[in-house]
């Protein structure tokens, strides 16, 4: 009778954790229907400053799109597409060009001259242009000009040359807002799985922490007698193979943070904290708004727009090649020449021009120039058409996705509570003798495969989501939680 009231003095405190590690957890609400969570929807309080390695899912785009290297490219050919608008423009302004030169001769060899003019002296060998002519005498020699030359008419493809050049500018800035979309979906889609590895190790250790107890309570039915060594047995063994699972989804977690620093354009190894609440929002789309929107909003649309619209202009301007430019120009030149012990001569001019130039044949280049930038007008045109189709099939294939994983969440969190109704059956089974370890140990493991298919679905769930927003060409950090 002593006995009997011990076992179950022991039973009763022995199983206390149990029973609290079987009561159904209430289930978290959450303000978005399509994206159930069974983590808290209340974010923590704000402690950035204790946790300086704290990472949310903004901050490591934000990061990203300072670090990466085809951002920073995209950058630069927009700075160089702006530089062309510039020199494309300059054409059309007045050219002014300003030169000067200096000039002295000195004789080689000096010699003296018999004065036979009759003057007294005054004649041709004492003249000091005459010697300079002859180079018998030093002379200093000063040239300089100013000329200013002015584009009057130049076949409107200065101005053509501008628009085009302005296209080019919003064509870059689409390249780079496409860039920044594509980063963006990466850094999601690497932190997301990083998030994932992070709620699956901490599934591990719960499932640890209950093998660990179902290896105590073995022990302690063993020492009173009423279980038997191979129950022992093989709640250790279940034990050592929730380690080892532990142990890969710890080194699958470090690598995911790895991956991700990669991404976001940070050292490999620096450190990492994330928030277990990063979400993304929902989107109410239906395939036909969803392409109207993406027609609208998609960067590699705008981008083959573009490309035609640069084409159809760049045809217009080669077509015009073959029109006459006209220039004006001004010029003012100085020239002064001062002989060594003699006098000085200056000249001034000033020259006025009007040119004309005027290509009356040019063997058909600009016919055929003309008719190959319309040939790739053409080809952007059947890009584009080509293009559209494939986000047809992009939008449709996200929200299918999307469908996908909500339907696969739902059915996973029912897959939770019903292996928790087994586990809870299984050890009240075994509490009572009515059950063997084995039950134990296999409704444990159902439990975590369940908790794991729920993790991953969820993270798919946000994954997708994210997809969705590359495909209709929207900013993700706009649709942030």
């Amino acid at each position: 009778m002593k006995k009997t009231c011990t076992l179950l003095v022991l039973s009763s405190g022995l199983l206390m954790p149990s029973a609290w590690a079987q009561a159904p957890q209430p289930e978290p609400t959450t303000d978005m229907p399509m994206t159930p969570s069974i983590a808290p929807v209340a974010p923590p309080i704000d402690d950035t400053a204790q946790r300086p390695f704290f990472l949310t899912l903004s901050e490591a785009i934000t990061v990203a799109e300072t670090n990466n290297h085809d951002i920073k490219l995209a950058l630069e050919r927009i700075k160089d597409a702006r530089l062309q608008v510039t020199e494309t423009g300059a054409q059309g302004l007045p050219q002014i060009t300003a030169t000067a030169g200096y000039g002295r001769q000195d004789p080689v060899l000096s010699q003296q001259s018999t004065d036979t003019s009759g003057a007294g002296g005054a004649g041709l060998g004492n003249n000091p242009q005459f010697a300079a002519f002859l180079g018998t005498a030093s002379v200093n020699t000063f040239n300089s000009s100013i000329t200013m030359n002015q584009m009057l008419f130049a076949g409107f493809r200065i101005i053509d040359g501008i628009r085009l050049g302005q296209i080019n500018v919003d064509l870059q800035q689409q390249a780079l807002r496409q860039t920044r979309q594509n980063v963006a979906f990466q850094v999601a889609n690497a932190y997301f799985n990083a998030l994932r590895a992070y709620e699956v190790v901490a599934s591990d250790k719960q499932a640890l922490l209950q093998a660990r107890e179902q290896v105590r309570l073995a022990e302690v039915r063993l020492r009173a007698g009423t279980g038997i060594k191979l129950d022992l047995l093989q709640a250790q063994s279940q034990e050592i193979q929730v380690q080892q699972r532990l142990s890969l989804d710890l080194s699958a977690y470090e690598k995911a943070k790895m991956s991700l620093n990669q991404v976001i354009g940070r050292e490999t190894l620096h450190p990492l904290e994330l928030n277990p609440h990063a979400t993304v929002a929902n989107y109410a789309v239906d395939a036909k708004a969803g392409l109207l929107t993406a027609l609208e909003n998609r960067a590699d649309l705008r981008q083959f727009r573009l490309q035609r619209e640069m084409a159809e202009l760049n045809a217009t301007i080669q077509g015009r090649a073959v029109w006459p430019t006209i220039s004006a120009q001004v010029r003012y030149n100085l020239q002064d020449s001062a002989v060594v012990d003699g006098n000085n001569r200056s000249v001034q001019n000033m020259n006025y021009g009007l040119n004309m130039n005027w290509p009356i044949f040019d063997g058909f280049a600009a016919q055929a120039k003309s008719q190959r930038a319309q040939q790739q007008a053409l080809q952007a045109q059947i890009s584009e058409d080509q293009l559209q189709q494939r986000v047809i099939l992009d939008i449709e294939q996200a929200l299918l996705d999307i469908r996908e994983a909500l339907e696969r969440e739902q059915m996973a969190r029912a897959g939770v509570e019903l292996a928790n109704e087994s586990l809870r059956v299984a050890r009240i089974s075994y509490r009572e003798g009515a059950g063997i370890m084995l039950n134990v140990i296999n409704s444990q493991l159902s439990v975590q495969q369940a908790d794991t298919s729920l993790i991953t679905a969820r993270f798919d769930l946000n994954t997708r989501k994210a997809r969705l927003y590359q495909a209709l060409g929207l900013d993700l950090h706009d649709f942030l939680r």
